[in-house]
């Protein structure tokens, strides 16, 4: 695996105390369990509780990696809404912006590449009436989620992939013509820091995305 180079970084300000409104909140205290949410980190909990302030994290990916096939996918996920980082690079500039919206917490994260072009990427996580967790993407795409505490590691992996045709129909991909599994990990640094990793693995192919970067809470940035 690549290794990660060392950055500058990114310049903070203090996060003001924005209180969430009424709505949705991330609900993973419900999908994890008591014992495991007690197990994450105190500053994971604080995070993703349902009270849990709407956001602004900046940071650096160190490694934003696609393979042939994940540019095809990414390529091809650009009619659809976005749903991954289109290009490839080391040491990219992020944004991250949490805020909950009528369905669930909208995760935005917003690459800053190094010619000033930007790319949003947008996902909302939802806990369903059966307390179970789905990320929904650009296009009505829909990836349900196991989640889970391992060693105060917070982890998000997907359960397959699938369209919401309306009226409660979904269309599931098949396993080969979805870009496979994505394993997300929320890894607490201290200091108010924390690491995401997202590696995407194709059952045929084998890795086609991989993500890394540090972030810390900041004050909105233009």
């Amino acid at each position: 695996m690549t290794q990660a180079t060392t950055f500058t970084p990114p310049r903070t300000h203090p996060l003001t105390d924005r209180r969430v409104g009424s709505g949705p909140g991330h609900g993973l205290r419900d999908v994890l369990g008591t014992e495991a949410w007690n197990r994450l980190p105190e500053a994971v909990r604080e995070r993703f509780a349902d009270s849990a302030a709407a956001a602004s994290y900046a940071g650096v990916f160190e490694i934003v990696r696609a393979s042939v096939l994940g540019r095809v996918f990414a390529w091809l996920g650009t009619m659809l809404g976005t749903p991954v980082a289109p290009r490839a690079a080391l040491n990219v500039e992020a944004v991250v912006r949490v805020h909950p919206d009528g369905n669930g917490v909208v995760w935005d994260r917003e690459y800053r590449w190094a010619d000033g072009v930007r790319h949003l990427v947008r996902s909302t996580k939802v806990v369903d009436e059966h307390g179970r967790l789905t990320e929904k993407l650009p296009a009505r795409l829909c990836m349900p989620l196991d989640t889970f505490e391992d060693g105060g590691v917070l982890h998000f992996v997907s359960r397959g992939y699938y369209f919401e045709l309306g009226a409660g129909l979904r269309l599931w991909l098949p396993r080969a013509l979805s870009p496979g599994i994505t394993h997300v990990e929320h890894i607490d640094l201290g200091h108010g820091w924390f690491r995401f990793t997202m590696t995407v693995t194709h059952p045929l192919f084998g890795e086609i995305f991989f993500q890394t970067g540090r972030f810390a809470a900041c004050e909105e940035l233009p």
